[in-house]
């Protein structure tokens, strides 16, 4: 699936890179540094030497739905990482967490008829900045022992292929909804789910779609965007 790549020292963001060049689909797009790594909804992705940044261009005819892709993705990042010895979780709707910290975040965007997806991964950082340094962790931080990027991306990747080849088959509840209902984070405890407007339930799963359940006081509630955190008392 990914037939081309494109390696350079910084860019401004590999999604943007991407998203207004003509490349085709298969490009796979990386940058050592990311001076503007982008986020979901806006957010910056703090992208400094060390991690793996990447972008790749998907067909969207192939790929007509989309807002699974991330769940779809982040699983595959997820089996990579442990295949590098560590326990992950899986954060609705597009980030992976170690340590209940987030190591990989996942970016899918539609552009005409192309579907982008931007990854960051964090691996060989030492430290983060004060923003996010009780928020992030990286692979080295956690094993002491820095990962080959080329290595680690040619694994991923080749997952990644074996997920959307799947994921285009069969759709996404055959394999990936069980799959990643095991190693979904906050799963059986109360959250805050912020969307239209946030509401407070127990997280039991996702359905066929990939959309978050919670049971509420006034009932089971659908979640199919925006962001969850655990509730917290005082």
């Amino acid at each position: 699936m990914f037939k081309f790549l494109i390696w350079l020292k910084e860019v401004d963001s590999t999604q943007t890179k991407l998203k207004e060049g003509n490349f085709p689909n298969g490009t796979v797009f990386v940058a050592d540094l990311q001076k503007g790594g982008k986020g979901r909804k806006g957010r910056r992705w703090e992208s400094r030497e060390g991690g793996l940044y990447f972008s790749f261009v998907l067909s969207a005819a192939d790929f007509k739905e989309s807002s699974q892709l991330p769940l779809v993705v982040g699983l595959a990042v997820s089996q990579a990482l442990e295949e590098e010895g560590l326990k992950t979780f899986i954060k609705w709707p597009n980030d992976v967490y170690v340590r209940g910290k987030k190591i990989a975040g996942v970016l899918v965007e539609r552009s005409k008829d192309r579907v982008i997806v931007g990854i960051g991964v964090n691996l060989n950082q030492r430290e983060f900045n004060t923003e996010i340094k009780n928020t992030a962790i990286s692979l080295y931080q956690i094993t002491g022992t820095e990962v080959n990027r080329i290595y680690f991306l040619s694994k991923l990747l080749n997952i990644i292929d074996k997920h959307l080849r799947h994921f285009r088959l069969k759709g996404f509840s055959s394999f990936f909804k069980e799959k990643i209902e095991e190693k979904l984070l906050f799963k059986g405890e109360e959250v805050i789910a912020i969307s239209d407007k946030p509401q407070v339930g127990i997280l039991l799963g996702i359905d066929a779609e990939g959309f978050l359940i919670l049971k509420t006081a006034s009932g089971y509630l659908k979640v199919n965007t925006g962001d969850i955190s655990l509730r917290l008392y005082r």
